[in-house]
């Protein structure tokens, strides 16, 4: 998996450091982790893995371009990171009820998770609500008519953020974050390609080269009752894989890796094996 940083990542930390916020960007890190670490169990358990991550300054961004997800399967996706943010700072106001003097310990971590928590829910590219958004409309339309709509809602955004920061600007008000927003949507829109990515676990080895190889046949034994994705887990990168289905009336499916990709693609990663047969 390839690991990258935007630069505005690099720039809104170094700004926080000449700000003297040490701990606030200790805070930030932690907080878009845990944000990146629900989306990317949220995929694994949809069948999904991570190929691509590129760290933004509010989060880590979903390629909405790609064409691998099922609609329903990009939602669940893109909504993870935000509700964990919620739950966080729900969990932490919480606190402050039963521990008041918490409150001073984790005022900025409750901040923070709300921050990325409205923000990202805005219906923009990269964000997850432009990705959630995205799914809905792709559900029905053409997956071009999703990503001009997110685009559309960049721009009229990146107005607002410019006319809040200059309105400001008249009371005296600098608010260098809402000036760091509205760049980071703009940029939004230049560089769609180079945002995170997930894909089938059961693609991403180069599978035309094993069966060119003509490796060795891996045998795997597996219940009927287990969902698809749980069953790619279980794959050989280097083998051809071919799966033995035991089902709940004890009769016995045999199936390749190739057929489990295309129940995959036909029925979704959660469903379980055994139901197909049935």
């Amino acid at each position: 998996m390839k690991y990258k940083l935007h630069p505005l990542f690099v720039l809104y930390l170094i700004f926080l450091l000449i700000m003297g916020q040490f701990e606030g960007v200790l805070v930030y890190i932690l907080v878009v982790s845990l944000h990146e670490f629900a989306h990317s169990y949220t995929a694994l358990k949809l069948g999904y893995k991570l190929d691509k991550l590129l760290l933004m300054p509010y989060g880590v961004c979903l390629n909405y371009k790609t064409n691998n997800f099922l609609p329903k399967d990009e939602i669940l996706i893109a909504i993870s990171g935000p509700l964990v943010n919620l739950l966080l700072s729900i969990v932490t106001i919480a606190l402050w009820w039963i521990f008041p003097v918490s409150q001073i310990y984790t005022k900025q971590f409750c901040y923070a998770n709300i921050v990325m928590f409205v923000f990202n829910l805005l219906p923009c590219y990269p964000l997850d609500g432009g990705r959630v958004l995205a799914g809905i409309i792709t559900k029905k339309y053409d997956r071009k008519l999703a990503i001009k709509v997110t685009v559309t809602f960049n721009l009229l955004i990146c107005l607002v953020f410019i006319l809040t920061f200059i309105s400001g600007l008249f009371f005296g008000v600098i608010n260098t974050n809402i000036l760091i927003m509205c760049v980071f949507l703009f940029l939004g829109i230049l560089e769609p390609q180079k945002s995170t990515s997930y894909g089938y676990l059961s693609l991403y080895s180069d599978r035309k080269n094993v069966y060119k190889k003509g490796n060795q046949i891996k045998f795997t034994l597996v219940f009927g009752d287990e969902p698809i994705y749980k069953i790619m887990a279980k794959m050989s990168k280097f083998k051809f894989n071919v799966f033995y289905v035991l089902l709940e009336d004890k009769k016995m499916k045999i199936i390749s890796e190739i057929t489990l990709n295309n129940f995959a693609l036909k029925y979704g990663p959660t469903t379980k094996v055994g139901e197909i047969f049935k």
